[in-house]
């Protein structure tokens, strides 16, 4: 990474921290945001804000040929940005926060690479309705795959609901979900289409990137956001949310 790159860098993790905005880097790689996440994710652990686990971004294969894309891309979450069964979160430093519906995971111990589906039904003991909240520290919205990449996924925080005990058959019933969320007056709708057809899948995936890349393998006990299920919504702090997960056998409502 070049000196003007690391201060970019640098500047991109106050922007995320409520900093003063800033420019994309021009040009910006894949491999290039990784290079800048990964460092501005050392500087936050080194502040304090431990890892919780994973986000799982771009899920929609229908996108990828527009984004140019073959795979799904990853950041971190942090424990100092999650909150579990609490209010929702003030919001009261971000910029032009939106909220996606996702469906969080917990692995007991993930499965060898390459794994069937069933494996990973078989690994996964606990699950929650998400709210992930992102906020640009970009001066707009509408950037590249690079640009949220190397913004950390633009993460601001994650909201958890209650979380259920999981079992295999449960898992399984989740390539067949359907999701709404509502906003205010505003709504939008989706399906486990849209985090490769499968949740389960989505983490396969996660893998198998973190392999090629050589990143940090997954761990037993990390937290999994799987990818929207829903379109996301512009999130006015202080208005109403109402979100549901639903699928055979399976609910999950806020």
């Amino acid at each position: 990474m070049s000196p003007e790159m690391a201060r970019w860098a640098d500047e991109l993790h106050l922007a995320s921290q409520g900093g003063p905005t800033v420019s994309a880097w021009p040009g910006l790689s894949l491999p290039e945001a990784y290079a800048v996440a990964a460092r501005n994710h050392a500087r936050r652990v080194a502040e304090g804000d431990a890892p919780l686990g994973r986000k799982i971004g771009h899920t929609n294969p229908a996108n990828w040929p527009a984004q140019g894309l073959s795979a799904p891309s990853w950041g971190w979450l942090y424990r100092a940005r999650t909150w579990t069964d609490a209010p929702l979160p003030s919001g009261e430093r971000w910029r032009e926060p939106k909220v996606e519906l996702e469906l969080v995971l917990r692995l007991g111990a993930p499965p060898a690479p390459g794994a069937p589906l069933e494996a990973w039904a078989r690994c996964v003991d606990a699950v929650a309705l998400g709210l992930e909240f992102v906020d640009r520290p970009y001066a707009a919205w509408g950037g590249s795959v690079a640009d949220s990449v190397a913004a950390g996924g633009v993460h601001a925080g994650l909201w958890m609901g209650p979380v259920r005990t999981s079992t295999p058959a449960l898992a399984r019933a989740w390539g067949d979900l359907r999701a709404n969320l509502q906003v205010g007056e505003a709504s939008s709708q989706g399906s486990s289409a849209a985090v490769l057809g499968h949740p389960l899948a989505a983490v396969a995936a996660l893998q198998s990137l973190l392999a090629q890349q050589g990143a940090a393998p997954l761990q037993a006990g990390e937290w999994i956001t799987t990818g929207a299920l829903a379109p996301a919504l512009p999130y006015r702090p202080g208005a109403p949310i109402s979100a549901l997960i639903e699928g055979p056998g399976f609910r999950l409502s806020v």
